[in-house]
């Protein structure tokens, strides 16, 4: 141990040790860091979308939303939600679909299949949505992201089928 202290180098290894700990505590995985997103209403957008029930059609699958099967249950389980990939086909790609939310009422006797319409034709072609999720038993709100930086964000009750609120995202 004497000679560890009385090294030449021992302060030179502190300062090493010290400066690898302070560099790798500034590196944090992608999962833990932390995402300061703004939101502010935006009136504009707060009563563009439409709930119409409609019967649902078995050859379209349930896109995976947020890294899981797709199918989202609200806390009480009486509705689930999901994307799925409609077709809106056009001259130049046939294959070329919108994605379109959808949630399931089970309240009633039988169940009834929604969708939620109103986003600009190109917003639900070209924007995938995010944040699929259950606020409260009845309340499901998602977003859809134009970059890194802009996005929009949706409520809807589905008690009533009515929009609530729209928010402009910055991140």
């Amino acid at each position: 141990m004497k000679d560890f202290q009385n090294s030449r180098g021992s302060g030179n290894l502190v300062m090493t040790i010290a400066t690898i700990a302070i560099v790798a505590a500034s590196f944090q995985p992608a999962g833990n860091a932390a995402i300061q997103v703004r939101a502010e209403v935006n009136k504009d957008l707060a009563h563009i979308l439409a709930v119409t029930a409609i019967t649902p059609d078995p050859e379209l699958t349930i896109e995976p939303t947020n890294g899981k099967s797709g199918m989202l249950n609200s806390p009480d389980r009486k509705h689930s939600a999901y994307v799925l990939c409609v077709p809106m086909p056009t001259a130049e790609d046939a294959k070329r679909c919108g994605h379109v939310v959808h949630f399931d009422d089970y309240t009633g006797p039988k169940a009834t299949v929604y969708q939620i319409r109103g986003e600009p034709e190109l917003e639900e072609v070209t924007r995938p949505v995010d944040n699929l999720k259950w606020v409260n038993n009845f309340t499901l709100s998602y977003e859809r992201w134009t970059g890194p930086h802009f996005g929009h964000r949706y409520l809807i009750d589905v008690r009533t089928r009515k929009q609530l609120a729209a928010y402009d995202l910055f991140g």
